[in-house]
């Protein structure tokens, strides 16, 4: 471990070093990748109530409602999608950036392990928000994001393959059902924004708003890949009486759905497990030293 943190802690230096030739060390976004974060999560509730104001939730309807968001009004409900996607995708980047960040500087050890837990806690559910998210607009990613999702579920227990046999199935998919997955886009950002402010609460130090240049720079990206590359719907809509065969993958959030798809539950979940024990576990691991004063 203590190769990985140096072969990181090197990297992050000579990238910090090179950024701050460039913007200068107040602007440089690596100081800044957690209250990016927060910015990026308001980016995505303000474009995501906009989205919602015009979507249906039906089945019937969904597809359909999205698409005329997209098309018909695009000088405004394509480019909100977009923008919602990406700042989505770009959340993911600079809360993973985060983390590794603090774990290159030793920075989870003492009385830090509260903001590391909680950090770990909010990566996950950040990450069911996303792929939550790909559910609603009833394509054929849609569709196979639920169907490998509720597959990967099953295996638990306490669904014991309830989920495909009631929910996921040619004449089971309804309405309300719909709605419930509508209800989860809606309530988890909630418990998201909670956590985040639980996750600084004990950080007397800890940012939640970048300085504006770095915001506006951030939002003029977003603005501008929307406008390249927009966010379309993948297919015709969702058939669960028919298999998807082929499907593009948002490797930011669904990139598990083709491993899960592949392998046998019970080898995912052992490896998602491992992974979040290893990482609550690691403020209570053996150190040599304490961490340095922290920017976040």
């Amino acid at each position: 471990m203590r190769w990985l943190q140096y072969a990181l802690l090197t990297i992050y230096r000579k990238v910090e070093r090179w950024l701050s030739h460039g913007v200068g060390v107040k602007l440089n976004p690596v100081h800044h990748l957690g209250s990016m974060s927060f910015y990026l999560f308001w980016v995505v509730g303000a474009s995501g109530l906009y989205l919602y104001a015009f979507f249906e939730t039906g089945v019937e309807e969904a597809y359909s409602s999205v698409e005329a968001l997209t098309h018909a009004q695009w000088w405004a409900g394509g480019i909100m999608r977009s923008v919602h996607r990406y700042a989505s995708d770009a959340m993911v980047v600079t809360m993973v950036l985060h983390l590794l960040r603090h774990f290159a500087f030793g920075r989870f050890h003492g009385e830090r392990w509260f903001s590391w837990v909680t950090g770990v806690v909010l990566a996950w559910l950040v990450f069911v928000c996303g792929i939550n998210g790909y559910m609603l607009p009833w394509d054929k990613l849609a569709q196979f994001t639920l169907t490998v999702t509720f597959e990967w579920l099953d295996w638990l227990p306490m669904f014991g393959g309830t989920l495909m046999r009631n929910f996921v199935h040619a004449g089971s998919v309804s309405d309300r059902f719909f709605s419930l997955l509508s209800f989860l886009h809606v309530g988890l950002p909630l418990l998201v924004l909670l956590l985040m402010w639980v996750h600084v609460h004990r950080l007397p130090l800890a940012r939640t708003s970048p300085p504006w240049p770095v915001a506006a720079m951030l939002t003029g990206a977003l603005v501008l890949l929307s406008l390249i590359k927009p966010a379309l719907s993948q297919g015709s809509p969702a058939d669960f009486a028919t298999a998807v065969t082929t499907v593009g993958i948002d490797w930011f959030y669904l990139a598990f759905l083709p491993l899960a798809a592949v392998l046998p539950p019970a080898q995912t979940w052992a490896l998602s497990g491992a992974a979040t024990a290893w990482l609550v576990a690691l403020p209570w691991w053996p150190t040599g030293g304490r961490p340095a004063p922290h920017r976040v």
